[in-house]
């Protein structure tokens, strides 16, 4: 490059640079304002993207934990997971828990919980025979439905298992049919959650929406 070129090169940056400047110091607020704009936002998108990685990583420990609690509970025997279910009862609010052995046509294993509220309500653990899932569990829902009055003189039904009651387009007829006839459906999910945070469901915490009373059906 000729030295005329360089010199020529050189003066319309000067030039360029002067007109710049001087349009930035006549719009500085316009470009102060935008500044603060461009660093908020790119300030915010960091905070939301690093706060949605903790996110991310807190919920796949959460599932992998969720999941291997499942599989303890899949791997107990019967007697165990009708231990495990009595254990969770004792730390309902309730003044007496009858509990009621395996028959020859088993059903599961029966408690007879009285709430300190006067409500008595039949809570049925079933461990899964995997069968309960391949019948959609209709049939255990509308066992226990109909022997709540007849057979225990109770106000409402709990069906606890460890078997997926809520599976694809089950679900929605499993709660009608439970609604229907006064049973709580405390399946696969919902026992993990119980055994985990220690907190009943809503349905059987004091102070809270009672149980459907199968009178009131």
């Amino acid at each position: 490059m000729s030295l005329t070129l360089r010199v020529g090169a050189g003066l319309a940056v000067l030039i360029v640079g002067y007109f710049v400047i001087g349009f930035i110091a006549e719009h500085w607020a316009w470009f102060a304002a935008a500044a603060i704009l461009l660093g908020g936002t790119a300030l915010a998108a960091w905070a939301l993207l690093r706060s949605r990685g903790r996110h991310e990583t807190h919920d796949r420990g959460s599932t992998a934990e969720h999941q291997q609690l499942l599989r303890s509970i899949d791997k107990m025997n019967i007697p165990t997971f009708d231990a495990m279910a009595g254990q969770l009862l004792v730390r309902l609010d309730a003044k007496r828990i009858k509990k009621f052995g395996h028959r020859q046509n088993d059903l599961g294993c029966n408690f007879v919980v009285t709430l300190n509220n006067g409500k008595r309500i039949i809570v049925r653990a079933k461990k899964d025979d995997h069968a309960m899932k391949r019948q959609n569990g209709t049939r255990h829902v509308q066992i226990l439905g109909g022997e709540i009055k007849a057979r225990w003189d109770c106000d409402a039904g709990v069906l606890i298992t460890n078997a997926n009651l809520h599976w694809m387009h089950h679900a929605a007829r499993n709660e009608a049919v439970a609604a229907q006839l006064g049973v709580l459906i405390v399946d696969r999910h919902r026992l993990a959650e119980w055994i985990d945070s220690g907190e009943p469901p809503a349905e059987l915490r004091p102070r809270r929406a009672a149980l459907q009373s199968t009178a009131n059906q």
